[in-house]
């Protein structure tokens, strides 16, 4: 796990600067070293966080065979399996980064990805073809960003922050990503806050030679099985899940394991504990308010882990608030960042590897609050006309307490709402996600929409829950979890390793029918099936439960309080450049989810430098 950087660029060794600029500025991710290496038309750069081949795993790595460099962060699984298919390859060292050398060199540059498991973000520069290939893993666990400077050169890194340390791109804010966090709290994953700045889409490649770019898609989600037996999809998906713990343990660095005490964690860390005794495992505790704790104890018990607990008592949320604005370079209202950085900051002072959970929720129907209404519109698609009408004669009555009489009725009977307003389960589940709407959107901003926000949307094909399952593996988990995890996480030079995406596991899990994951009283039912004998019983018969922090109820202490009326509460800020400062007060005085999407974004404005055209 590490952090990449370059530029491609004619007198490439000239950028020596600028490239030591881009690595000092993502240090955090590779503490344990750094290299730069230069081509006359390109200059690698890398930051290390030593796991595997401590010794002679330094990068950027030089082919022994080509004149071909690589600079990557990541992981690949399972590659010393892969590495007995080359035989008569010249390794010189016996780490992964050099195995997908090899495989480039073998398969050519659009075949070789799909020989490649793993977690993984990296280019590769081929001085012969003076060719730059660079590729992410399927899911988006690793970042890619890219940019345009202003002499033409080609410029790429792990973080934003990087590619603006060059001082070659001045970054120019995009409306359209502003709008998605609004209604999202993220960014989407092809895309960053800046017009000019750019993310490298998951299971997605890239190609820039001669000045010109070519970006592909080079993995597809299979399709579903509906054929599968229960029973035999309970086998494999035990089987599968098995070998993915196990090769996830392989480091030549202690590995740990983050238990939250929801299905998810509790079981990997019931599979690691198989292979690994006295696991170390870290909880965390929001308060007195959401207290997730027993539950872990209970599963740290019964496998005799080596357990951590962190209470949020123990930090100053506000000024956390204005730190990961910094951490994450665009703005990012999931809440639940916070804590994910600081059991991070716990974990890395014992170790440098955690398992995590992630990847099951949408995988595996675990989104109960979501996919619960989307169950019952399936299994209820043709509803009387009726039910339409009233919900629209409904809309029209005046708001009361702040809701209007619709926004009542999502509520109490939300079924109904969504199924008889949307013509899909996609649109009634991007409503479902939504925070501020589009009325309230054009309310506050200062600038006309001359775009449909909903247009930026996940589009699929078909109407099921398998879609919209589809839908969130490429949407809301790339843009917001796995941004969430990485970045929280490498902020201390942690690596998390996510059991669930193994390529081939996950693979098996989308091909899964959702009758198999969600049914009228449980979600996560193959999971249950497969694993709830390994799970304590408080465990078993709990309910779904976020990780989520409780915001409305941070945002009344009086150290949210200060931050508001410094950030939100003076006409003078930056965000009221976008946003009319009159017609934001209602929402500003609210101590909801509203209130610290603006909160959020006030302050990444502040601390951030960045043009914008009207």
């Amino acid at each position: 796990m590490c952090g990449i950087a370059g530029i491609v660029a004619r007198n490439a060794e000239s950028y020596t600067p600028a490239i030591n600029r881009m690595i000092q500025s993502i240090h955090h991710r590779g503490p344990d070293g750094d290299g730069i290496y230069s081509y006359d038309n390109c200059i690698l750069g890398h930051v290390r966080l030593s796991i595997v081949d401590l010794l002679t795993g330094s990068q950027p790595m030089l082919s022994p065979v080509t004149n071909t460099a690589i600079t990557f962060n990541g992981e690949i699984y399972g590659y010393k399996n892969i590495r007995e298919q080359f035989e008569d390859y010249p390794f010189r060292t016996t780490s992964d980064t050099e195995l997908i050398l090899a495989l480039y060199e073998k398969h050519g540059s659009d075949n070789f990805l799909k020989k490649l498991p793993g977690m993984f973000a990296f280019a590769i520069w081929d001085d012969e073809k003076k060719e730059l290939t660079a590729a992410r893993d399927r899911f988006g666990e690793k970042p890619f960003y890219y940019a345009f400077g202003k002499n033409g050169e080609f410029i790429f890194a792990s973080e934003i922050k990087a590619i603006i340390e060059t001082g070659l791109v001045k970054p120019i804010l995009g409306f359209e990503s502003l709008v998605h966090y609004l209604q999202y709290l993220y960014i989407l994953p092809n895309r960053t806050i800046y017009k000019n700045i750019y993310s490298l889409p998951p299971a997605h490649y890239l190609k820039f030679k001669d000045g010109n770019l070519r970006v592909e898609r080079y993995w597809e989600l299979p399709e579903v099985n509906e054929k599968i037996e229960f029973d035999d999809a309970v086998e494999q998906f035990k089987t599968l899940l098995e070998k993915s713990v196990e090769n996830q343990l392989v480091a030549d660095v202690p590995v740990g394991a983050f238990l939250s005490g929801g299905l998810d964690s509790s079981t990997i860390v019931a599979v690691a504990s198989k292979y690994k005794e006295r696991l170390k495992t870290y909880s965390f505790k929001f308060g007195s308010i959401i207290d997730e704790l027993p539950y872990a104890r209970g599963i740290a018990k019964l496998y005799h882990t080596e357990h951590y607990e962190l209470s949020q008592e123990e930090s100053n949320l506000a000024d956390l608030l204005i730190t990961m604005q910094d951490v994450y370079d665009e703005p990012f209202a999931d809440s639940s960042n916070i804590p994910t950085y600081l059991i991070s900051k716990l974990a890395r002072e014992h170790l440098k590897v955690i398992l995590t959970g992630d990847g099951a929720d949408e995988l595996l129907g675990g989104y109960d609050y979501w996919y619960k209404q989307l169950y019952k519109i399936e299994k209820k698609k043709d509803k009387d006309k009726f039910i339409a009408k009233w919900l629209q004669d409904l809309s029209k009555f005046p708001r009361v307490h702040g809701y209007s009489l619709s926004q009542v009725v999502k509520y109490a009977a939300p079924d109904l709402f969504y199924n008889s307003t949307f013509k899909t389960l996609l649109d009634a589940h991007n409503e479902q996600k939504k925070y501020f709407k589009n009325d309230e959107l054009a309310k506050i901003l200062n600038f006309n929409l001359s775009f449909n926000p909903e247009a930026t949307n996940q589009k699929m094909q078909g109407n099921s829950i398998d879609v919209v399952l589809k839908s969130d593996l490429m949407d809301y988990m790339p843009g917001d979890i796995l941004v969430k995890t990485d970045r929280a996480s490498m902020a201390h030079g942690l690596e998390l390793r996510s059991p669930f995406l193994d390529w081939e596991f996950a693979s098996f899990c989308i091909t899964i029918p959702s009758r198999l994951k969600i049914t009228q009283s449980e979600h996560k039912y193959i999971l249950r099936q497969a694993y709830q004998n390994l799970w304590t019983e408080d465990i078993r018969t709990r309910g779904k439960q976020g990780f989520g922090a409780p915001v409305h109820e941070w945002l009344k202490e009086e150290q949210f309080t200060q931050l508001k009326n410094i950030y939100l509460n003076d006409s003078r800020k930056k965000i009221f450049k976008l946003f009319s400062f009159p017609n934001t007060r209602e929402y500003v005085q609210r101590n909801n989810y509203l209130a610290w999407i603006l909160l959020t974004l006030s302050i990444w404005m502040e601390k951030h430098e960045y043009d914008f055209e009207l």
